[in-house]
């Protein structure tokens, strides 16, 4: 019995030691219920006795937990009536709420597991005189709501007393605009006006033979604040950063203001930005990124890390191309803190004739095109620009003739689900005799056998790339075809079950520096299969490091910031990562 006395004192001190207020935090399930108590809005409810126009009154319960705290507990109350003839409790989605039905009176009983208590309720013939509704003439802005009440004055005929009832549940509402304001008519709304356009409605409420009335105006909602998002984000130089403005009014509705604001950026030597919201930066460092409408701001820093470029370089300075073919071509940025990355997607690309034209599909992507003969005496100057710094590459080319053309795998074993790359080869001789080889992949027209077993792009950068179904096993030839000549290569695609997916790559990276990662996924036929470009490559920190580009670039990641960062790769229902240091 001490023991027991003893962590009862422990209990108390423990909740008044810690500061509680007496208000649960979560479901009681271990405090009995010891006592509960009603408490009714209106203890006297009247019924009109014209019309039988009844009136009702909501009903709340408070549960005493042994003396330790008090809870609502209405909502876990099984409510009777032992008169239901005089009042009972007819609402089904209010259950607390109880109407008079004729003058008398009832004892209302709450049930709470086995506790109990009562409530000795009044319904009399009491006569209303007067109403009155709440509030007189309200403005609101569209899209707000607004509630409005109204009490009645009842003088009882044998004693002349007056009672005043909130009668709110039991008038009846109207709008005598809807397309402006609509009022609530049902349990869970009466009386509850929601703004649907600028302009006025008269809101009525009807009980008993009484109207009263009041004026709604609805005005535009007023803008009360812009938030810039996202918040305070790194970004390298020599990239984009879409920024969105959101509006909160005084409604409490969010909008999309984006392409309303007047956006501005504090350095434009650092970050420029768009009246799309989009942002490009320049050079490192911070700049406040401003959104501005009707005299309300918002703002949010940029910060611009990965140092300032100093210099660009091609990933070719000379190329001899056959006409009719395309061939990749890319940019390397150099940067003041040592670091490169390619910016391929980010330069400005133009040639110096139309011999040879460059297109630039998105992403670190460029191809050059060449559609012309050009001298050998006066090759093409393609430059690609930023700024004040260029890069060039001379392209030469020539209309030898196709001899031949050949396909880097004679067979090729692929796992159902990954993908391989094929390499198409054209030999060329000129009319000297001069015989050349040149990389044709991306000029050849790719064909698939069994495109269900084995499918293999035939467009852009995928051109070449070969693709197992994700599941079956079967063969299929795939085909080159270019000038007129052709070569093939048999493809066996094998289901085998993964066992593992490993990731392999560099622990850190200074901030600015592209680095690569690859995966591998092992089966249990103990083969294995670089899956770089078949795996879905994520990462959680985009202001730390980000994908460089995840359609052209698999696997590739650009550091951000100082920070760690996780990188993921998922294939084949396994996910495998990676944390990154960034320095």
């Amino acid at each position: 019995m001490v023991k027991l006395l003893w962590s009862g004192v422990v209990m108390v001190m423990l909740l008044s030691g810690c500061g509680w207020d007496g208000t649960p935090t979560r479901k009681n399930d271990f405090i009995p219920l010891t006592s509960i108590e009603i408490v009714a809005d209106s203890p006297t409810i009247a019924v009109s006795r014209t019309i039988a126009k009844n009136t009702s009154t909501t009903l709340s319960v408070k549960g005493n937990f042994s003396g330790l705290y008090t809870s609502d507990v209405t909502d876990q109350v099984v409510w009777t009536s032992d008169t239901p003839a005089v009042a009972g409790f007819a609402v089904a989605s209010v259950p607390n709420r109880v109407s008079g039905l004729i003058p008398g009176s009832t004892t209302l009983t709450a049930t709470v597991g086995n506790v109990t208590a009562t409530f000795n309720l009044t319904v009399s013939d009491a006569t209303i005189t007067e109403m009155t509704i709440t509030p007189v003439n309200p403005t609101i802005t569209k899209g707000s709501n607004m509630q409005f009440v109204v009490n009645g004055t009842f003088v009882d005929p044998a004693t002349s007393d007056t009672t005043t009832q909130d009668l709110t549940f039991d008038a009846s509402w109207l709008s005598s605009a809807t397309e402006v304001a609509t009022v609530g008519v049902t349990a869970a709304n009466k009386g509850l006006a929601h703004a649907v356009a600028t302009g006025t409605a008269t809101i009525s409420a009807t009980f008993d033979g009484v109207t009263r009335s009041s004026l709604l105006t609805v005005t535009e909602p007023v803008l009360q604040s812009i938030a810039v998002t996202p918040a305070n984000p790194s970004v390298l130089t020599l990239s984009s950063e879409p920024f969105k403005a959101t509006g909160t009014y005084s409604d409490g509705s969010a909008v999309d203001l984006t392409s309303q604001v007047a956006w501005s950026s504090s350095n434009a030597g650092i970050a420029t930005i768009a009246s799309s919201g989009t942002a490009s930066t320049l050079t490192q460092g911070n700049s406040t990124i401003n959104a501005t409408l009707d005299g309300v701001s918002g703002s949010t820093i940029l910060k611009v890390t990965g140092g300032n470029l100093t210099g660009i370089v091609p990933s070719v300075a000379a190329i001899t191309l056959v006409k009719g073919t395309v061939a990749r071509i890319s940019a390397t940025g150099t940067f003041s803190n040592s670091t490169t990355r390619d910016i391929t997607g980010v330069v400005a690309w133009s040639a110096a004739n139309t011999a040879v034209t460059v297109t630039a599909p998105g992403g670190n992507l460029a191809w050059l095109n060449a559609s012309a003969v050009t001298p050998t005496s006066v090759p093409t100057i393609i430059t690609a620009k930023y700024g004040t710094f260029t890069a060039t590459t001379t392209v030469t080319v020539t209309a030898p003739t196709l001899q031949s053309i050949a396909i880097s795998q004679t067979s090729l074993d692929l796992t159902a689900g990954t993908s391989s790359r094929l390499t198409a080869t054209g030999t060329f001789k000129d009319n000297n005799g001069t015989i050349t080889t040149q990389d044709v992949t991306a000029s050849a027209d790719w064909t698939s056998s069994a495109a269900t077993t084995a499918s293999v792009g035939n467009a852009g950068l995928a051109k070449g790339r070969v693709s197992g179904a994700t599941a079956g096993s079967g063969s299929a030839t795939i085909t080159a075809t270019y000038g007129g000549k052709s070569a093939s290569t048999a493809v066996t695609v094998r289901t085998r079950i993964i066992q593992s997916l490993t990731m392999s790559g560099p622990a850190s990276a200074a901030a600015g520096n592209m680095v690569s990662f690859t995966a591998t996924a092992s089966y249990i036929d103990g083969t294995s299969k670089d899956v770089t470009e078949d795996a879905t490559w994520t990462i959680d920190t985009p202001n730390v490091a980000l994908l460089a580009d995840s359609q052209n670039q698999p696997g590739q990641i650009v550091a951000v910031a100082p920070g760690s960062a996780t990188f993921s790769a998922s294939f084949g229902g396994m996910s495998k990562n990676a944390t990154v240091i960034i320095q």
